[in-house]
């Protein structure tokens, strides 16, 4: 048995895993989470079911969940985990969105799935940024800082030649997933001052990708469709968006070409950062 043990937004969580291929796919997908922790609140215990086959995650106090093969091993465990980690950190308004820092400040890249959002996160490292998170922006309501989630980053399709994936890069049936190890730049591990949104959706049909600012109503009603746990919150977490948008700049992007949006994210971001924001709530 092998026990490995996470620190996720301050919550300690312990697996015991009794299977060597479980054991390899954790360490390199969460790799940037392990260490050693002193209490843990959430207690997995992985083993493997020889027929009809398949890994068992058992939660303590639920019964097990069937994985069939690797993608459902991630995606299975991962889902289990963020539900249980927001249950412990109420505090914390969880958005469904990729996080990466440039110039000492996160910019989100928000949408739901199937919208470009990992993609995009994997040229942007190509183009000078840090990763934090292609998932998932916990953000700090207080202070408007938002935590990493540096898991393997994963891409639902192959990228285009522009950004080839590493040799190291752990292939399912679904999904690609490239270790935190080995990417293209620093991860970054500390909370950080949010400081842009980027509303982001892929459109094939474009030549070039279009950027513009976005109203502060429009931009509530994306970001809160995008909220993973809005009832956790005041106003069933609408208080929680307005809150948000009213303290970070916020951009609607159209993306196509990948090097052209990056470049187009990259300078309108650091021009934003370098002027001073604009704290009027209009609605």
């Amino acid at each position: 048995m092998s026990l490995i043990e996470f620190l996720v937004f301050g919550c300690g969580i312990r697996v015991e895993c009794m299977d060597t291929r479980a054991e390899l796919l954790l360490c390199s997908v969460y790799g940037s989470f392990i260490q050693s922790i002193a209490d843990a609140r959430i207690h997995y215990r992985i083993t493997r079911q020889e027929a009809p086959g398949g890994l068992l995650i058992a939660r303590q106090g639920v019964g097990p969940m069937v994985a069939r093969d690797d993608y459902e091993f991630l995606f299975l465990f991962e889902k289990d985990m963020i539900i249980e980690t927001q249950k412990l950190r109420p505090d914390l308004y969880f958005v469904h969105s990729a996080i990466l820092e440039l110039h000492g400040h996160a910019l989100a890249l928000v949408a739901p799935s199937g919208y470009g959002k990992s993609t995009t996160a994997w040229a942007l490292l190509h183009h000078g940024l840090k990763y934090a998170s292609d998932e998932l922006a916990p953000i700090e309501l207080t202070t408007m800082q938002v935590h990493p989630f540096p898991h393997a980053l994963c891409l639902k399709s192959m990228p285009s030649s522009d950004y080839p994936l590493p040799q190291e890069a752990i292939h399912t049936t679904c999904t690609v997933h490239i270790p935190t190890n080995r990417l293209p730049a620093p991860t970054m591990l500390d909370m950080m001052p949010l400081d842009s949104i980027f509303f982001i959706r892929f459109d094939a049909q474009i030549a070039a990708p279009v950027m513009k600012p976005m109203a502060k109503a429009e931009a509530v009603v994306r970001l809160f469709t995008n909220a993973l746990n809005p009832l956790a919150h005041t106003g069933d977490g609408l208080d929680a968006a307005i809150e948000i948008v009213s303290r970070v700049r916020c951009f609607e992007l159209l993306s196509s070409q990948l090097p052209e949006t990056c470049e187009l994210i990259k300078s309108t971001f650091a021009a934003a950062v370098s002027k001073p924001k604009n704290r009027t709530r209009s609605f």
